[in-house]
């Protein structure tokens, strides 16, 4: 199994929309979800892509979350949802698009190789209400997380540089063999999946915020306030 980078993205923080609007979709935020192509070779360190900014740095970024992956197979499923014959390369906010890769086929633990950098999967993206302002839908956030094709986060275990077109080639299998869209899945329904999610705990290389919040899901304390859209 391997991948291949289709596009790589980063973007910069900008302020978006009014700031005397009331309403939601038009009320002033700051981001750095809106990225751009990146036609040559960037280097990748612990704490993400060179260039790459993050707005929400207590949710965002740091070196469990340096790069966001997305699967470009969802591309079709995400232009459908939003109205569009299509939607442009980094429409999810995703520093790496990759084809050939997808939530059912990615684990927790994997590492990969791409360039010459080498970085392990940390965790499932937490789709937040920005994707939303984004895309002016105020369901979109809401669908990324019932659908359970959110993405992924690596953290970087070997820096280097990376390029469109590189080869995403899986050194390493993690042995317990939980899916991103397995894992997803257990989140979104803990009652029903408790096994599953202590199995994901038990996985060493999980990162530690995301081992909290399956904690506090499981005893019903965990809040999906970030994902709302007033």
């Amino acid at each position: 199994m391997s991948g291949k980078i289709v596009s790589l993205q980063i973007g910069k923080v900008k302020s978006y929309g009014d700031k005397d609007s009331k309403d939601f979709l038009e009320k002033q935020w700051e981001s750095g979800s809106f990225k751009e192509v990146v036609d040559t070779q960037v280097w990748v360190g612990k704490l993400g892509l060179a260039g790459d900014e993050v707005a929400d740095k207590i949710h965002h970024g740091g070196e469990e979350k340096a790069v966001f992956a997305n699967s470009y197979e969802n591309y079709e499923i995400w232009a459908n949802f939003l109205g569009f014959k299509t939607i442009p390369f980094g429409a999810l906010s995703e520093n790496l698009t990759i084809s050939g890769l997808h939530e059912s086929s990615v684990c927790l633990g994997d590492i990969h190789k791409i360039g010459s950098a080498v970085l392990q999967v940390s965790q499932p993206r937490k789709p937040c209400w920005k994707i939303s302002k984004r895309w002016n839908n105020k369901k979109f956030t809401n669908e990324i997380y019932t659908s359970g094709l959110t993405g992924w986060y690596y953290r970087v275990l070997e820096d280097g540089f990376i390029k469109a077109g590189d080869k995403v080639e899986v050194l390493l299998r993690d042995e317990a063999k939980v899916s991103i869209l397995d894992a997803n899945r257990a989140f979104a329904n803990p009652s029903k999946n408790r096994e599953l999610l202590e199995k994901i705990l038990n996985i060493p290389s999980l990162a530690p915020s995301y081992r909290a919040s399956i904690e506090k899901r499981i005893s019903g304390e965990f809040s999906l306030e970030y994902m709302k859209v007033d």
